[in-house]
C-alpha cells in the first residue's frame, strides 16, 4: 500500500511538472509588456520609419536566412499568429520583414519554412530585391526571438490511467 501511495505521488509530481512547463510561455514576461500590440503589420508595411523604436510580436515562416560578421539576418513570411503568437498554418500573409539578431542562428536549425515568432525593435526599412522587383522590408533589431516545432498535424491526448499493479 505505502509503495503504491509513493508511485502515485511520484506520478502526480511528474504530471504537474509537464503542465507547469509545457505551458510555460515563449516569451519573457519583460519582453511582452515592451511589445506595442497596436501597430499592426500592414501599417509597419506600408511606413516603417513612423515606428521607430517600438516593440512588436511578429510571426511568421522563415524564407532566408544569412549568418554575417555581426549575426543573422532573417527574411520571414509574415503569418498571423494564435493567441500564443505561434504563426497559423494558412496561406494567408502580408507581406516579409527582415529581423537582424546578434546571435549566430544555424540554418541546420533554422530551416526555411520553419515557423518563428519575433519580438524585436523596429529600426526602419530595408530595400532588396525580391525576383524581379525592389522590396521594402520592415527591419527589425531582434529582441527574443521563438523558433516552434514544425506542424505534425491535430495530436489527441486522453486523460491518465493509474493502477495499482507495479
Amino acid at each position: 500500500m505505502v509503495r503504491t501511495v509513493r508511485h502515485v505521488t511520484v506520478l502526480t509530481l511528474i504530471a504537474a511538472g509537464v503542465t507547469f512547463f509545457g505551458c510555460a510561455p515563449a516569451f519573457p514576461r519583460e519582453a511582452l509588456d515592451r511589445v506595442n500590440r497596436r501597430i499592426s503589420f500592414r501599417e509597419l508595411l506600408s511606413d516603417p520609419d513612423k515606428f521607430k523604436g517600438s516593440w512588436i510580436m511578429i510571426a511568421g515562416n522563415i524564407v532566408s536566412l544569412k549568418n554575417v560578421p555581426a549575426g543573422t539576418i532573417i527574411e520571414i513570411l509574415q503569418k498571423p499568429m494564435d493567441d500564443d503568437g505561434k504563426p497559423l498554418d494558412t496561406d494567408t500573409s502580408e507581406g516579409r520583414f527582415i529581423v537582424q539578431t546578434k546571435q549566430f542562428l544555424d540554418a541546420a536549425i533554422y530551416l526555411q519554412g520553419r515557423p518563428l515568432t519575433v519580438i524585436g525593435e523596429i529600426i526602419g526599412k530595408k530595400f532588396m530585391p525580391l525576383d524581379e522587383i525592389l522590396y521594402q522590408y520592415p527591419l527589425l533589431d531582434a529582441k527574443a526571438i521563438h523558433l516552434w516545432r514544425p506542424s505534425t498535424g491535430p495530436r489527441f491526448f486522453f486523460g491518465i490511467s493509474i493502477s495499482g499493479e507495479i
